[in-house]
């Protein structure tokens, strides 16, 4: 595994289980983030570290912040998918995302199979299944896709979609809408939460709920930005949670 330098910081990118190249784990808990990140580290030779995590990572992030605290010593959310069984979670949301959030608080099997469609959908048609999405997303999230890099990037893993990614996107759906194993306010590492306002697929009462539960969490609250905000401003993420003062 070879780290990755951005900004001058080193860090280290984790596919969640079903994700990328890792497999998909049945019956994960948030928790196992925890273990799995604490046994790379022990392998990596790292003692501390920052942790961040995006979208559907951020809960296994906050994970991490919680039951690793001797050894997060900052953690950043990023468009940080909140509490789905919190009521009202999904307003805000586009479509697709209200589904599968009441789907989910059902179960998993209950929201697999929009996952499933989803997926074959974008393995058979990429570039139909981007154009359906630019149809949905804030005109600042489809400056950023329209990137070339990025695009390019995006389109590559429509591709690469497999039924284990559905599997796990169902699980995190169903593990995000029910008890997360841990209360946000035990957390007691420093935490930054990210958040653009014109985000629809995760709103920005999630990040407002999570800044205001995790004790000393500090929000930052990005105008006029919506989900990929980590694109344009990955540098200053990478800087804040690096800082020896954070």
């Amino acid at each position: 595994m070879e780290p990755i330098v951005a900004a001058g910081i080193r860090f280290i990118a984790l596919d969640r289980p079903g994700y990328g190249h890792s497999s998909y784990h049945a019956r994960q808990r948030l928790a196992d983030a925890a273990t799995d990140v604490a046994c790379l580290a022990e392998h990596l030779g790292i003692e501390r570290f920052a942790i961040l995590g995006y979208s559907g990572g951020g809960p296994y992030a906050a994970a991490c912040a919680h039951f690793l605290p001797d050894r997060v010593r900052t953690a950043g959310l990023v468009s940080c998918v909140g509490l789905l069984a919190e009521p009202g979670s999904e307003a805000g949301m586009m479509g697709i995302n209200r589904l599968v959030s009441r789907l989910a608080r059902l179960s998993q099997q209950a929201a697999y199979p929009a996952f499933a469609f989803s997926t074959w959908y974008c393995r058979r048609w990429p570039e139909q299944s981007l154009a359906s999405a630019a149809h949905q997303i804030p005109p600042c999230d489809l400056e950023v896709l329209n990137q070339p890099d990025i695009r390019a990037a995006t389109l590559r893993e429509f591709q690469r979609s497999t039924l284990g990614s559905a599997a796990a996107a169902a699980q995190d759906f169903a593990l995000f809408s029910r008890d997360w194993g841990f209360r946000l306010e035990d957390i007691s590492v420093p935490v930054h939460v990210w958040q653009g306002d014109a985000d629809r697929n995760v709103p920005a009462a999630h990040a407002r709920l999570l800044a205001r539960s995790i004790p000393n969490a500090q929000l930052h609250e990005c105008p006029g930005e919506g989900h990929m905000l980590i694109f344009d401003r990955l540098e200053d993420i990478l800087r804040t949670l690096t800082a020896i003062d954070t």
